[in-house]
């Protein structure tokens, strides 16, 4: 179950996945996390967003798929979920 009322830092995403910020920042802009804030030391990222980098890092780590990969990855994963749930 997702929690609505956690957020993490950029800090907190870097230190959880041992990501560089410039990585992080990366993913914001391939759209894979959509954080709050006016600038990226300032950032919140919901449980969503958490779980979506912790993916992309995972393509990357272990299937070797770059921040662009993985955003598309991630996308096409989540337009098959909603075409399921239409199905349904």
């Amino acid at each position: 179950m997702l929690n609505d009322n956690v957020f993490y830092t950029r800090n907190a995403v870097c230190h959880s996945y041992k990501l560089k910020p410039d990585t992080i920042n990366e993913m914001v802009a391939w759209g894979i996390a959509e954080p709050s804030g006016n600038k990226p030391e300032k950032w919140l990222f919901t449980h969503e967003d958490f779980e979506r980098i912790g993916r992309a890092t995972r393509f990357n780590n272990e299937l070797e798929i770059n921040v662009p990969g993985a955003a598309l990855a991630l996308q096409l994963i989540e337009d098959l979920k909603n075409l399921r749930n239409e199905e349904s």
